[in-house]
């Protein structure tokens, strides 16, 4: 790595902890609520002590209702700091870092060439909504995105490196119970653990590798769903139908419950097609900036993500848009697409991990094309849109607000 890479990353280090430092130190732990499960967890208890946004509460009590390994992955800090002094911005920041180190791992097994993998690197840290997740990671919601998204990088890397399938199983396992929809990815996992197998020099017995894989998925799954019984009365019942909400979604919900066409359009029109818009909300509309808070679309935001459409069509990559439309597809059906987030659709970091692996294919064939600088200026857009979207709109408030006094 060259002196100019280093400086251009120590810049954009510099970037994300500007964009972060000020959220990082703001928020006592006990805001999270998967600070207050550890803190349960710890103490005995399935229930959290007191109410906190978006908890769900059954016959007086109030419960974590998102499922429980991030809260799990908290208990050592909680267990030494306390729960106020838990800080889930700090501890995200540390695995942003090791995201991008296992991302970069993934890249170099695609057989990607240093300056290739470092434009797709930049491009899934900082053109995606990860970077969101990070800003935003003292609440629960994001701090959930960062696990999962962290845990199904680590089942990519085994399955794609030593195709242990226990240890694939068991990483998939962690952000399944982290983010629900991660299972999905299940089908790119064992196609990549038997073309794994295939090529190992110690060839394993594919059943023995397939039933590694299998094993730990089953008893998180039986676990998760003791899990629910023991505080809802039912193995199948999460407990989001018990969640407080108000507004449009209070709305939804009464006419059409959690999943229902009805939402369809709404959420797919967000998914593909929403540009990045703000409006003006001072009463003479030249201020009071505002972004959409149900996000920019992936085109929009996104737009290098159509690299990933000149992948060369295999069995991996086949299996990656598999599950790319299949977790899409079950989303949209949701009564709610991520909302509130700034220029991103939040829920697709259940599959961009795996989208991950055609994208970096796609830009791998475009760069060889000789196609590279489109797609670097394609990604250099997304980075400064996402810049002005999670840096820059309350500096640009106070210009627009300053800007008429001049004249």
């Amino acid at each position: 790595m060259n002196r100019t890479w280093i400086l251009w990353a120590l810049l954009l280090g510099l970037l994300v902890l500007a964009s972060v430092a000020g959220r990082i130190g703001s928020h006592s732990g006990t805001d999270n609520l998967y600070v207050r499960q550890a803190d349960a967890f710890l103490h005995g208890q399935l229930a959290i002590a007191e109410y906190g946004w978006d908890a769900a509460v059954v016959n007086g009590e109030n419960y974590v209702a998102f499922p429980p390994v991030p809260a799990l992955l908290l208990m050592p800090v909680v267990a030494v700091l306390g729960a106020a002094a838990t800080n889930t911005g700090a501890i995200s920041l540390l695995l942003f870092g090791l995201i991008l180190y296992v991302a970069w791992r993934i890249l170099m097994q695609l057989e990607l060439a240093p300056r290739e993998r470092a434009w797709v690197l930049l491009a899934f840290a900082l053109g995606t909504p990860l970077w969101l997740a990070l800003q935003w990671s003292d609440g629960v919601w994001f701090f959930a995105h960062i696990v999962a998204v962290f845990f199904l990088l680590l089942a990519i890397h085994e399955a794609l490196g030593q195709g242990r399938g226990w240890l694939t199983g068991l990483w998939l396992a962690g952000a399944m119970l982290s983010r629900q929809f991660t299972l999905i990815a299940a089908v790119f996992l064992l196609v990549a653990l038997w073309q794994s197998n295939a090529a190992s020099a110690n060839r394993r017995p594919r059943w023995v590798t397939l039933a590694g894989f299998a094993l730990p998925l089953l008893l998180a799954g039986a676990g998760y769903l003791w899990f629910n019984a023991a505080r809802f009365g039912s193995p199948l019942d999460t407990g989001y139908n018990y969640l407080r909400v108000d507004g449009f979604l209070l709305l939804r919900f009464k006419e059409h419950g959690l999943f229902s066409p009805a939402y369809v359009l709404f959420n797919l029109t967000y998914l593909l097609l929403q540009g990045f818009h703000v409006s003006f909300e001072a009463p003479n509309h030249l201020s009071g900036l505002q972004i959409d808070p149900f996000g920019t679309s992936i085109l929009a935001a996104s737009p290098f993500v159509l690299a990933a459409f000149f992948a060369r069509r295999n069995r991996l990559v086949w299996a990656a848009w598999a599950v790319v439309g299949i977790t899409a597809g079950v989303t949209i059906f949701y009564y709610n697409n991520g909302w509130v987030q700034h220029n991103a659709q939040r829920f697709t970091l259940d599959f961009w991990p795996v989208l991950l692996i055609p994208l970096a294919l796609g830009m791998k064939e475009q760069f060889s094309a000789g196609q590279g600088r489109l797609w670097q200026g394609l990604i250099i857009y997304a980075v400064l849109l996402n810049t002005i979207a999670l840096l820059l709109l309350e500096p640009l408030n106070w210009l627009f607000k300053l800007w008429p006094t001049w004249f």
